[in-house]
Order: structure tokens, then C-alpha cells, then sequence
């Protein structure tokens, strides 16, 4: 009797724990469904973590989301730039969309929002990545590695009031207007305006603006270049008008713009070059100024100046 009874309380504590993992699973697949429509809520992603965590065994990891990190790894490993650092982020975050209990993603998600100087998120990923479950060792790590992220984020908010005390007048939108001026200054042609966005950039802001206008040829006007049988050729080009705006060892404010050329004219320095401008007195408007202007073929002096005006945009 004793022993059925015995097999008896077995089977019904098995029944249990069968059931309660059951019901945790359930939750689990719950949750994952909330996070899919709030990505950002943290309560739920900790709860889904520590959930996952404490299950036995442990959810299986998607396929797609060891695809994803492994291309995250990929773009990561061979990245040049600042936006390959950006893809290999959101491969990472594509993974932990999908298993957001997985403690590799978030380490690896971590490194890449470092590398884009996006401390903040790398120290929140960081914290997730430390209740996944890892080994008091990993832990250790990913504590010391937390104190070096909270290192940096309080240089670069020192850097950013600096740069506010600075250049604060340059934040908001922006947008610019080329303008062509003949010898008496008359506008001969100009460009609708264009947006313009400003970033920090190292130790300097900068201005940049793209957008699809005509390089002229001063002699014949138009915009392109002679092709075999003598006609002109007008044909739009690419520019990408970009200013950048520092102090130097002075103090003096210094405006440059990136040279840019028209490959069917004489060519303008593909570098950083200053530039004349004048600042507006309630700096809103920024007028730059390109005073020689070179036609071919003889490169000589065209009498044309371009000037760029940028405006705050209301």
C-alpha cells in the first residue's frame, strides 16, 4: 500500500511540474507577444529574460535569430564605417526580436552600439545581457565592461556641453539655397531650397546637404560637358555641398566647405577648404561665399561667384 501510494505521489508531483512548466512556457509565448508590439518596454523584456532563464530546459533559439547574429558578427567583423557598425546593430536586434532571453546578442548588440558612441544603450544592453543567465565570471566582465561604458558616456556629455556652449545656435533644421551671381551680383541662377542637418563630427559641427542641382560651364551655361560632335551635353550632377563650422587655436570662428568638381570643368580640391561667410546677428542665416569661379578650357577666372545661404528652418 505504501508503495502505491508512494508511486501515487510521484506521478501527481511529476503532473505538477509538467503543468507548471506548461503554464510558464505559455506565459512566455505570451510576453514574447507583448514585446513584439512594445520593443522598448524593459519591464517586460526583464521578465521575459528571467523568465526564460529559470525554464528547463532552456527555449530554443531560433534559427533565423542565429542567422541574424551571425550576420550581425559578419558586418561587425568587416565593418569601415560608422554604417556598417548601424547594420551590424540591427541584425542584432533582429535576433533578440526573436529569442530576447539570448545572452550572446545582447553582449555582441552592446559592442556595436559602443563603436556608433551610443553609450546609453550599450550600458541597457549590457544589463539585460547580465540576467541572461551567464556565469558569475561573465558577470564580473560584464560589470567591468559596464564601468568603462559609464567612463565614456560621462566624457561624451562633457564633450556635448562644450560643443552646446559653442555651437548650440547650429541645432535645429536647416536648409540652404544655391545661388549664382554674375559680376554685378545679379542671381542669374538659383536652386530651390534644400534641407540641411547638423551633427558633431570629432571636435567640430557639421552642416551637410545633398542635392540634385546643374554644375554650370560659366562660359556656355548649362550644365555637362562637349561630347564627340561639338554639342553640349547638359546633364545633371550629384552635389553634395558640405560646411563644417570650428573654433581655431584663436577663438575665431572657421567655416569650410568640402570641395566638390565638376569632372567637365576645371576641378575644385576634393578637401576641406575655408571659406567667407558672415553669421547672421540673431544667428539664423549663414551666407558663404565662393568668390573664383574657373570655365575652361583655359581655367581662367569666369567673374561668377556662388553663394550658399542657409537659413533656420521655421
Amino acid at each position: 500500500m505504501r508503495k502505491v501510494l508512494g508511486s501515487m505521489f510521484v506521478c501527481l508531483f511529476v503532473i505538477s511540474v509538467g503543468a507548471f512548466a506548461q503554464t510558464a512556457r505559455e506565459q512566455l509565448g505570451q510576453m514574447l507577444d507583448v514585446l513584439q508590439k512594445t520593443p522598448k518596454d524593459d519591464a517586460v523584456r526583464e521578465s521575459i529574460i528571467r523568465l526564460a532563464r529559470d525554464l528547463k530546459p532552456a527555449p530554443p533559439i531560433p534559427e533565423e535569430a542565429r542567422r541574424a547574429l551571425i550576420r550581425g558578427n559578419t558586418a561587425l567583423e568587416e565593418a569601415t564605417g560608422v554604417d556598417d557598425y548601424a547594420r551590424a546593430a540591427r541584425h542584432y536586434e533582429d535576433a533578440l526580436a526573436l529569442a530576447p532571453w539570448w545572452g550572446p546578442a545582447y553582449l555582441s548588440l552592446a559592442r556595436a552600439q559602443e563603436l556608433q558612441f551610443d553609450y546609453r544603450s550599450a550600458q541597457r544592453n549590457m544589463r539585460f545581457y547580465t540576467l541572461t543567465g551567464i556565469s558569475a565570471e561573465d558577470v564580473r566582465k560584464a560589470q567591468d565592461y559596464l564601468y568603462a561604458l559609464e567612463e565614456k558616456q560621462e566624457r561624451a556629455d562633457k564633450t556635448k556641453a562644450e560643443f552646446d556652449s559653442k555651437f548650440g545656435w547650429l541645432n535645429g533644421q536647416w536648409r540652404l539655397t544655391r545661388k549664382l551671381l554674375d559680376r554685378s551680383g545679379y542671381a542669374v541662377a538659383e536652386t530651390d531650397p534644400v534641407p540641411a542637418r547638423s551633427n558633431v563630427e570629432g571636435n567640430r559641427v557639421t552642416l551637410r546637404v545633398s542635392a540634385d542641382t546643374m554644375e554650370h560651364d560659366h562660359r556656355h551655361g548649362g550644365s555637362g560637358s562637349y561630347g564627340s560632335y561639338g554639342a553640349y551635353d547638359a546633364s545633371p550632377t550629384r552635389v553634395d555641398d558640405t560646411f563644417r563650422v570650428s573654433y581655431d587655436s584663436s577663438g575665431q570662428l572657421v567655416m569650410e566647405i568640402y570641395g566638390a568638381r565638376d569632372r567637365y570643368t576645371c576641378p575644385v580640391a576634393y578637401d576641406w577648404n575655408p571659406i567667407q561667410f558672415v553669421v547672421s546677428t540673431d544667428q539664423r542665416t549663414i551666407t558663404a561665399t565662393r568668390e573664383d569661379l574657373y570655365g575652361p578650357p583655359n581655367c581662367q577666372p569666369s567673374g561668377y561667384s556662388i553663394t550658399w545661404v542657409l537659413e533656420r528652418a521655421p
